[in-house]
């Protein structure tokens, strides 16, 4: 018995200082002398050294956190499907930081507007066997282990797809597995320590966490900005409804353009544009725009293109907030930019790809297909970027220096989307035709052939919800976000709220597409 309590007491002393040291992240984001979460520095109950806990967290979007002991401290990842049972089912995993033991027997409500705002439940626990040596595992990204739970038991792997924060977790097919029928995380929504529901728990005023992040800015009213509106511009049919089904009006509209302009400029200032026009509402007549018309406003600039048929027109661009005012003032709902500059418009500086999913495929194929992408990209050297399109797919973005034209950039991209498609034939395409798009994506280069356009970051479209094609990060994409969240009443909110923009280093970036590359993609 004195052997045990001194075991007991050895496995409360204070962690190591690796441990410490790993829990720095952690520390950081939190103020031990305002919140309530554990700190780490001691802990409180007696641990085998290999338990695990998965916790069910309701903040800004239903995720599951799965957390595994190592070394002192539990290493997590945020599943935003949670785990399945069923082998085939590979669910994205993100790597967050490191947490206290402690926190394993977390079950409470985080307020809104604070760092994981949210409901917590405990939604399984137990232990866990590595196969093999778990540190050498973890270096090399593939992670096998065998879970003791009360939820959740057998083989289990956890594989990194590309930086240390993007995994996979998937089951092996073993006696624990599942074939079909309702996923363990329906069928068992129950926290394993209180038989609670997270909205059984989010009912419980007693059981609110506080920790020290700053209240989140409210959405700003678009409907009192319409008055602070620029008057040089001559504004009308402000209370026009242009989404119906959203009761969303031109003065709205034209509110918030006005507050996310100086964010949405940089991407499509000086650079041809393409408009498409709902004067009376998304459900009435629209059409595309692209050559200046009479009675383009003067603020709504023009050059002269020539196009294949050897006719030069006018084209459109905007260079401040009064053009983008004023395209809105138009009833021009969407913006499409080409991926260059006028001044220097047949050498393009942005190679896009646009992943469209067939009808009724998964969002999480869609995720797995833009991170295909990246890592074909970061092989050719190239740097890229994401954004969600307002709609059900993904742009990813690549900088590019001013060297290539436009039938070189084309050819270039199109070896990269066929390069994806020859990998995994039966999960994305290259061709256009429907017949060939049932249950694949298609990976749509085209958009890099001259003339054509894709939506502007920042561009409302002409959707239910007037959903917005918004900048994100790849953190973001792993952790599991909602494309239709992002909204023209939700998006200032986030460019108004204390982050870093997604986006920052695109613009600098002038990636060379070299000889090398261009060579390994034919």
């Amino acid at each position: 018995m004195a052997r045990a309590k001194n075991r007991a007491r050895k496995r409360r002393a204070v962690p190591s200082r690796t441990a410490r040291a790993k829990l720095k992240t952690y520390r950081a984001k939190r103020k031990f002398d305002v919140t309530s979460e554990p700190s780490g520095d001691r802990t409180k109950h007696v641990t085998s050294g290999n338990s695990y806990v998965i916790q069910k967290h309701d903040a800004r979007r239903l995720h599951y956190d799965f957390r595994l002991e190592l070394d002192g401290v539990l290493l997590s990842w945020a599943v935003p499907k949670g785990p399945s049972l069923q082998p085939g089912a590979r669910r994205l995993a993100a790597r967050t930081e490191d947490h206290p033991l402690d926190y394993r027997d977390f079950e409470g409500i985080i307020p809104k507007g604070e760092y994981g705002g949210g409901t917590v439940v405990v939604w399984d626990r137990g232990t866990w066997e590595p196969e093999g040596d778990a540190r050498e595992m973890m270096k090399r990204g593939r992670l096998t282990f065998t879970l003791h739970g009360e939820k959740l038991h057998g083989r289990w792997h956890l594989v990194r797809t590309r930086s240390d924060k993007d995994w996979l977790l998937f089951k092996s097919k073993d006696d624990a597995a599942r074939t079909g029928g309702e996923e363990i995380v329906d069928e068992r929504p129950e926290s394993v320590i209180t038989g609670r529901t997270v909205d059984e728990v989010a009912r419980d005023a007693d059981a609110v966490w506080h920790s020290n992040r700053a209240e989140k800015r409210k959405p700003p009213d678009l409907n009192t900005l319409v008055a602070q509106l620029p008057t040089d511009i001559k504004l009308t049919n402000l209370d026009k409804i242009l989404w119906p089904d959203d009761h969303i009006t031109k003065g709205q509209l034209l509110a918030y353009v006005a507050v996310t302009a100086e964010h949405a400029l940089p991407f499509c200032a000086n650079r041809p544009l393409t408009l498409v026009r709902c004067p009376d509402g998304v459900k009435k007549e629209c059409w595309y725009q692209k050559h200046a018309g009479k009675g383009t406003p003067k603020s709504v600039r023009r050059v002269m293109i020539e196009e294949e048929s050897g006719e030069a027109y006018e084209y459109m661009y905007v260079d401040d907030q009064q053009g983008l005012l004023a395209v809105a003032q138009l009833g021009a709902l969407e913006l499409h930019v080409w991926g260059s500059h006028v001044k220097t418009y047949e050498k393009p500086v942005l190679m896009v790809f646009d992943l469209d999913p067939d009808v009724g495929l998964a969002w999480d194929r869609v995720v797995e297909g833009a991170h295909a992408l990246r890592a074909r990209l970061d092989e050719l050297g190239l740097e890229s970027w994401v954004k969600t399109t307002g709609g059900k797919g993904l742009h990813v973005c690549v900088p590019i220096a001013p060297k290539l034209t436009w039938d070189e950039l084309k050819d270039f991209s199109r070896g990269v989307a066929e390069s994806i498609e020859r990998a995994a034939p039966k999960a994305y395409t290259t061709n256009m035709a429907k017949a060939r798009r049932v249950g694949r994506i298609f990976i749509d280069y085209l958009r890099n052939g001259r003339g054509a356009t894709f939506i502007a970051p920042y561009s409302p479209r002409r959707r239910p919800g007037a959903a917005v094609s918004t900048p994100i990060t790849w953190k973001e994409l792993s952790a599991g976000i909602d494309p239709s969240s992002f909204t023209i009443a939700t998006v200032p909110a986030r460019l108004g709220a204390q982050r870093a923009d997604p986006w920052k280093d695109l613009l600098a970036s002038k990636q060379p597409v070299t000889a090398a590359a261009r060579r390994n993609v034919r």
